[in-house]
């Protein structure tokens, strides 16, 4: 074997027959070697440095027991510490742990997870002692992609599918991030490059940014087409079509809005969604602003639907009659002259018109009114209280019964 990979140092176990660590050593050539050993394994490293054809820089950490496992790894972790201090960068570090005993060759690899480095094993087809033993000279063979990262990326998998379901979109793609600037097993790695992306879309739906969280469901949705077809699942199938729903939705919003420049009815399913997923996240402060959102913009699609302008910039002649001194005196800005109309008002005018929304509205005033009354407590509107998980959850209700959503729609979920 010729490898083009030339590290600039090896840290190296060090214990059982030198000639595997031999053959390492001269096949890879480092500048430096940090031999990791016990009291016992230290001589050898004399043999090994002869039978070299060129002179490389040695330093040594020693375990006082080999077969201690704390008293291994606080040694490893100077082999490291050893490498940091002398400014090696990590994607030239070789890390190699056939010598030694299981304990340190276990440390070895504990203390250097987290870093970008690469790991060798030395094995081969050919052993003595009837095939147990150590592997016979000239039958070398060097496992350079047999990464430890490789034996914890299905760990990895199972901790993002943890975080996504529970909605920690950001960590998420933090963990996915990291893992993929690593050397992973193919097929987790497919598995990564779909997730991201639909982490990404789904982060930015719940922060409202629509166009943007289409954008990357759409790219998510394509890298999933491309790994299912080569890592046929039944669950991730059921995946894609809850996928598919939530595109289908995110098309719909930005449609009826036109690219969120108008309001439309659909805006109040969101945000109740957007309210019910905050709950789940005992979020409850922000699940409240989000319903009280959803009630006033209720009101303020209606009024526009039946007077073709916003509650905000209101001109005092569309006022009913019976009202409008009252309106004109409360809510005008006498600097446009137009009125700006609060939740109840705007309501007001709506049952004036007769409408069913604005008369069923002063029917549940005493629920709405504690709805209002939360809602100022809430230090995320004038007060400093906490809302708590029973007063969310009850405005959640009214709100819901009151809006009538139309589209309850959930983010899929991994297994």
């Amino acid at each position: 074997m010729n490898t083009a990979y030339r590290p600039k140092m090896m840290l190296i176990t060090l214990g059982g027959s030198p000639d595997p660590l031999k053959k390492s050593i001269m096949e890879y050539k480092p500048d430096q070697i940090v031999f990791f050993a016990s009291h016992g394994s230290v001589s050898l490293s004399g043999e090994i440095l002869d039978a070299l054809d060129y002179k490389p820089s040695v330093f040594f950490e020693i375990t006082d027991n080999p077969n201690v496992m704390f008293t291994c790894y606080q040694s490893a972790r100077k082999c490291v510490d050893r490498a940091k201090e002398l400014k090696v960068s990590a994607d030239e570090i070789l890390v190699d742990y056939t010598g030694g005993t299981k304990v340190m060759t276990s440390a070895l690899i504990l203390a250097s997870l987290g870093n970008h480095f690469r790991y060798n094993y030395v094995g081969g087809d050919l052993r003595n002692k009837n095939g147990l033993g150590t592997v016979k000279d000239g039958h070398e063979q060097m496992f350079v992609e047999m990464s430890p990262w490789s034996m914890f990326a299905e760990e990895e998998r199972r901790q993002v599918v943890t975080l996504f379901n529970r909605k920690r979109f950001a960590a998420t793609i933090e963990v996915i991030d990291l893992a993929l600037s690593r050397k992973l097993p193919l097929q987790i790695k497919r598995y990564f490059e779909f997730l991201r992306p639909c982490s990404s879309g789904f982060m930015k739906w719940d922060q409202f940014e629509h166009a943007d969280a289409l954008s990357r469901l759409k790219k998510g949705d394509n890298h999933l087409t491309e790994y299912l077809e080569d890592y046929p699942d039944d669950h991730l199938y059921g995946f894609k079509l809850k996928l598919h729903e939530c595109i289908e939705f995110l098309e719909k919003l930005l449609d009826e809005t036109k690219n969120l420049q108008k309001f439309h009815l659909i805006l109040i399913d969101d945000l109740m969604n957007n309210a019910r997923r905050k709950m789940e996240d005992h979020l409850f402060d922000d699940a409240s602003a989000r319903i009280y959102r959803a009630l006033e913009l209720y009101g303020q699609i209606l009024f526009e639907q039946e007077f073709g302008c916003s509650n905000s910039r209101v001109d005092p002649r569309i006022i009913p009659e019976r009202i409008r001194d009252e309106f004109v005196r409360k809510f005008m800005d006498y600097h446009s002259k137009l009125l700006k109309l609060p939740l109840t008002a705007t309501f007001e005018i709506l049952r004036e018109k007769n409408i069913e929304a604005g008369i069923r509205f002063f029917k549940w005033e005493k629920q709405i009114k504690n709805i209002q009354s939360n809602r100022n407590f809430s230090i995320l509107a004038h007060g400093i209280k906490p809302v708590t998980q029973k007063a969310a959850g009850s405005i959640y209700q009214t709100v819901y019964d009151f809006v009538k959503p139309e589209i309850i729609l959930d983010f899929p979920e991994l297994s």
